[in-house]
């Protein structure tokens, strides 16, 4: 035997140990935990039972602990199985445990049993969209929209099916109805960049913000009708790559490896790096 293999062995066994003892608390942590809810629910009606599951529920999901607000509501679902109100949450807390298949089935289940809250259409439309299923999702954050016409959530998530499809204009119109509703930097920043990718330049001014970002699009809309402003834009944003492009518009190439050179000579290892290695390779 090797001499450091016992060192192997000892630690070897500690971890099983430790992995054991950890697993068996855990198990006897949720055991007790069930016990205690057998006994507090033991003398309650089957209103009472189902409330307190629910309530429990509602406290793990705003915890964060979604399996366990999923076995709370589950227990609550065993008691009446055509409750919209129980198949609501149990569908939002598959949903943010990235369950996805699972939240859909929770959800048309409450439609099933007559449910028209706002949050059901809402949660249908999240998961189809992460599904990439645009037309089911666009068919439920319309209905949201219809029970509720200026709900941000059911609008927001409209315009950014649209965005995700190129479809610019149909997406800037959406997010225009935001900002009367929550004129916030993000969706100003939003509309932004979107009237670029509709090549709607001179919309760009009206939705600046103080945020950096907001810096680089108003200097990026600038590049080729006044590159002076977009210096500005970038300095404001220090964001040398772009400024090495406006000074090389400008034909101005000792500045623009002046700009190239404090990019290449960060420590970081960005995109802007990178590009800057290539790129000064080209100028003269």
């Amino acid at each position: 035997m090797k001499k450091n293999n016992w060192k192997l062995i000892l630690l070897t066994h500690l971890l099983t140990y430790s992995l054991t003892h950890y697993l068996y608390s855990d198990m006897e942590k949720t055991a007790e935990e069930k016990a205690a809810i057998r006994y507090t629910t033991a003398a309650k009606s089957k209103k009472e039972k189902i409330d307190f599951y629910i309530s429990m529920g509602d406290e793990r999901l705003l915890r964060g602990e979604y399996s366990y607000a999923i076995d709370y509501y589950n227990e609550a679902k065993t008691l009446k199985k055509k409750n919209p109100n129980v198949l609501l949450r149990l569908g939002e807390a598959y949903r943010l445990a990235d369950m996805k298949d699972e939240s859909i089935g929770a959800c048309n289940i409450a439609l099933k049993y007559g449910s028209n809250d706002i949050r059901i259409f809402l949660c249908l439309g999240i998961v189809y969209r992460a599904k990439y299923l645009y037309e089911k999702a666009e068919e439920f954050y319309r209905k949201a929209a219809e029970i509720e016409k200026n709900n941000t959530m059911a609008l927001t998530g409209l315009a950014d099916i649209y965005s995700e499809q190129g479809k610019y204009p149909q997406a800037i119109e959406l997010y225009k109805k935001v900002l009367l509703i929550s004129p916030t930097d993000e969706v100003k920043l939003k509309l932004a960049m979107l009237s670029i990718l509709a090549d709607y330049n001179e919309d760009v001014k009206q939705y600046d913000t103080e945020m950096s970002t907001s810096k680089i699009l108003n200097g990026y809309s600038n590049l080729k009708k006044n590159p002076d402003n977009a210096l500005s834009d970038f300095i404001s944003a220090d964001e040398y790559f772009f400024r090495t492009v406006a000074y090389l518009l400008k034909k101005d190439m000792q500045n623009a490896k002046k700009s190239l050179d404090i990019l290449i000579n960060r420590k970081e290892e960005s995109l802007s790096k990178k590009l800057s290695i290539v790129l000064i390779k080209h100028i003269k």
